[in-house]
């Protein structure tokens, strides 16, 4: 994610915009100040817009797409094209840096290019996540046309079976390794290059494969692989746990620490890791069920939106349905809950959490602390 963001700097320099790196370190020396003040001087790094938690997938270690059937229940309605569109403008208001569409399945909602160009329209880098099950050249094209920046998806396996196993769906390895070809084949002829960036959640059940995955995207042509490390963050609005099966054994965890330190290796001799070296460490942190070992910049960096209009302090906990916190934006504006006393309240509640190892959050806490993380004893 950070190196991705990087590129994206490169890009906007590149086309002449010279500001890009003055204005991009004025925001970070911002909120490093707005966390230590405990007041939020600028807003965030990262917005996460969680478009829908529909979901065309059934994976294993996900269990969102149940959501919209819990929040059908209770009344609750998603947000429409004009609804997110205010949450939008609230976001580029408070001077968000970037924004990441995500899910469920975010192309489930038929607005997205329409979100994203409109997002473009109001200065922020735009991101988005698929499974790449709904993605043909059709859409391919419309996402190119919307300005998107950098489009992440999700691969779980060098194989179908694996892949496939893991998502839920039979043919789903398939539909997103032809959605990457697509963007690959538009990218080639393209004024305006989308950046490509394939995630994999890291488990027991695909810990053979990691290096294989690595090789074949490579081949394929994306330009970033990042990796997210499975773990519970908490329990589901339901009650229910997480599926266990995705555990790490301790008896494997020498064969982890192995995987982990040739992702390393690669990443010194290849650009094509995305996930940091401090960041990949962690993951050492993360399957033995330690806390993180750095500050969370939740609340000040990140902010998320589910597509309810549910506000979090962060996606980790839209993933989990944070309770007791939660705010709409159909009751009060994101530009002025974000600087309101209950969102600060909010700040401070979790100013001590160490439970997530998410990387659109963890990568982005790793900036606040450069210093490499030690390798776990």
């Amino acid at each position: 994610m950070r190196k991705s963001y990087v590129s994206y700097f490169f890009m906007k320099l590149k086309c002449g915009d010279v500001f890009v790196v003055p204005r991009t370190a004025r925001h970070y020396l911002a909120l490093r100040y707005s966390r230590a003040k405990r007041k939020p001087f600028i807003g965030p790094l990262h917005g996460s817009i969680i478009a829908t938690y529909r979901c065309n997938l059934r994976c294993s270690m996900c269990e969102l797409y149940k959501r919209p059937i819990e929040y059908e229940k209770m009344g609750k309605k998603e947000l429409t094209t004009e609804e997110m569109k205010v949450v939008i403008d609230d976001f580029a208001a408070i001077r968000t840096a970037g924004i990441g569409f995500t899910g469920g399945e975010p192309l489930l909602r038929g607005d997205m290019p329409e979100l994203i160009a409109y997002a473009k329209n109001k200065g922020m880098i735009t991101h988005m996540s698929s499974n790449g099950f709904a993605i043909n050249e059709k859409v391919a094209k419309k996402l190119m046309g919307s300005g998107l920046d950098a489009i992440g998806f999700s691969l779980d396996g060098s194989t179908k079976e694996t892949h496939d196993g893991i998502r839920g769906i039979s043919g789903s390895y398939d539909r997103v390794i032809n959605a990457i070809s697509i963007f690959n084949k538009l990218n080639k002829t393209a004024k305006k290059k989308i950046i490509i960036v394939v995630v994999t959640v890291i488990s027991t059940l695909n810990l053979h494969e990691i290096k294989d995955i690595v090789y074949t995207l490579k081949k394929m042509g994306v330009d970033k692989i990042s990796f997210i490390p499975f773990h519970d963050i908490g329990v589901l609005s339901d009650g229910t746990q997480k599926m266990e099966r995705h555990r790490i054994e301790k008896s494997d965890l020498k064969r982890l620490d192995d995987v982990i330190e040739e992702l390393i290796r690669i990443s010194k001799k290849e650009s094509i890791i995305d996930s940091s070296e401090s960041y990949l460490r962690m993951f050492k942190y993360c399957f033995r069920d330690r806390p993180a070992p750095i500050p969370c910049y939740a609340g000040y960096a990140t902010l998320a939106i589910d597509g309810y209009g549910d506000i979090y302090p962060c996606f980790p906990f839209a993933e989990i349905g944070l309770k007791g916190h939660v705010t709409n934006v159909r009751d009060i504006s994101l530009k002025d809950y974000w600087k309101s006393k209950k969102m600060q309240g909010v700040r401070e509640s979790i100013r001590e959490c160490r439970k997530c190892y998410w990387n659109n959050q963890a990568e982005i806490n790793l900036l606040f602390h450069p210093s490499k993380i030690k390798d776990i004893k």
